[in-house]
């Protein structure tokens, strides 16, 4: 059990001193524990003092209207018992309420008492009380005495008649026990919550120590992250350079007069292969970009006529290679309007649409279109080829996403070029949507904001 209880503390300590910010949380919750105990004791102690200062005043107040009436009564005890049952009734904290009378150099009777066993008894020990209230007969005087655990206070007032001569005194005692009984339930509640602070500190703490578990996890699982980035990043640099120097040979070996049809064939399916393999690559080193952050953008302002037309030209040859016409129109625009985009990125994200329209399409054209609307310059890239569902729109721009119909079994990809041509777009602030029916063909349209 204490090898159990070491353990477990020498574990904390070590987190402690790892993660500062728990150090922080203990000095807060200590704090809030201190200045809750500190604040619960000053309430509680004020309300001690409130509490008994409201019963000295209303005690006070009640020997300054019975002594108002009690000096020109003070040998109607009949009255007087009366008028002390009547405020013992209404008053449940007073234990005692007498009028006392002075018979002779030291003796005091009482003449009037709740208590009727006292009436017409001598009491020595008031002579103390009596000189108090005789010193001073405008005011009440308290003093506190304890009975067991019970607290008590002994109030007396003297009674004069209208020329202010001491005919006797008043005195009353009043228990505390209620009032002890109201800040003894208030302290109890008092403890009960600050436990109930104490458990919530102590959940908050563990809360805190779990979430500080998750973010050493996070930390690995970025450094893992980023190793994994980075293997990426210099595997796909890596392969560049093999893959130029095969298509470079490839080429060299197709150009050969002595190979035969069937040599050059295959020579040209290793192009194809490798040129294949470096589009992979490209995408794979855009996507790790991405995802990093990494990916840099320099925007300018241009007029996207030239880049556009540059990039179909650029395709025409493969367009011809299947039979397609491809054609480009910028009536749409004039020669003053302009977006802020980069180029480079601009001519990717035209290639890889042109591109896939020109993969699957099987017959007809693929018409390129720049025109203005509603502030924006829009680039539509429309082709007659296998069209998409509705579903399959809904996965277009995701990640690895391809079709896979019997149509598209032959065409090659890898998934990653419209979802690579959507990050491009958003990050220079620009839209793309897609139109398509199933068997008819597709729009693409990418718009960005006209600029002055």
């Amino acid at each position: 059990m204490l090898k159990f209880l070491y353990s477990n503390l020498k574990r904390g300590i070590e987190k402690i001193k790892n993660n500062p910010q728990l150090i922080y949380t203990i000095i807060v919750a200590v704090l809030i524990t201190g200045s809750f105990i500190f604040m619960s004791e000053r309430f509680i102690g004020i309300a001690n003092d409130a509490q008994e200062r409201l019963i000295n005043v209303r005690i006070g107040s009640l020997q300054d209207a019975f002594v108002s009436f009690a000096g020109e009564k003070i040998n109607d005890t009949e009255y007087l018992n009366k008028k002390i049952s009547d405020i013992i009734k209404t008053n449940e904290t007073i234990k005692s309420f007498k009028v006392i009378v002075k018979r002779g150099s030291d003796t005091f009777t009482v003449i009037a008492s709740n208590n009727e066993k006292e009436i017409n008894q001598n009491d020595p020990e008031i002579s103390f009380l009596y000189g108090l209230a005789s010193s001073d007969p405008s005011h009440s005087i308290t003093i506190t005495l304890n009975e067991g655990d019970e607290r008590l206070f002994k109030t007396s007032r003297a009674v004069t008649d209208e020329s202010g001569n001491i005919l006797g005194m008043v005195t009353t005692t009043q228990t505390l026990s209620l009032a002890d009984r109201m800040i003894e339930k208030d302290i109890k509640n008092s403890r009960i919550l600050l436990i109930f602070v104490i458990i919530i500190i102590m959940l908050l703490f563990l809360r805190l120590s779990r979430i500080i578990d998750y973010i050493d996890l996070y930390k690995k699982l970025k450094e893992v992250d980023q190793l994994k980035d980075d293997f990426i990043s210099m595997a796909s640099h890596e392969l560049r350079t093999p893959l130029s120097v095969i298509r470079g040979y490839a080429e060299f070996i197709r150009e050969a007069p002595e190979l035969s049809p069937q040599t050059k064939d295959y020579t040209s399916k290793i192009d194809i292969s490798a040129k294949d393999l470096d589009t992979l690559v490209s995408d794979i080193l855009d996507v790790s970009r991405i995802e990093q952050g990494r990916i840099s953008f320099s925007l300018e302002k241009i007029n996207p006529g030239e880049i556009t037309e540059k990039v179909v030209s650029s395709l025409y040859a493969s367009a011809k290679e299947k039979n397609l016409n491809l054609t480009f129109d910028k009536s749409g625009i004039g020669d003053s309007q302009y977006i802020n985009v980069d180029q480079n990125r601009l001519s990717q994200v035209l290639v890889n649409l042109v591109g896939n329209a020109i993969k699957y399409t099987k017959q007809g054209e693929i018409k390129v279109k720049l025109y203005k609307e509603n502030g924006f310059l829009r680039i539509r890239v429309s082709d007659t080829g296998i069209g998409m569902s509705e579903e399959e729109k809904s996965k277009l721009f995701e990640k690895f996403y391809r079709i896979r119909t019997e149509e598209t079994k032959e065409v090659r990809g890898t998934g990653l070029g419209l979802w690579i041509t959507n990050q491009i777009v958003k990050e220079m602030k620009g839209k793309i949507s897609v139109e398509s029916i199933k068997g008819v063909g597709s729009h693409f349209i990418v718009s960005f904001p006209i600029i002055s």
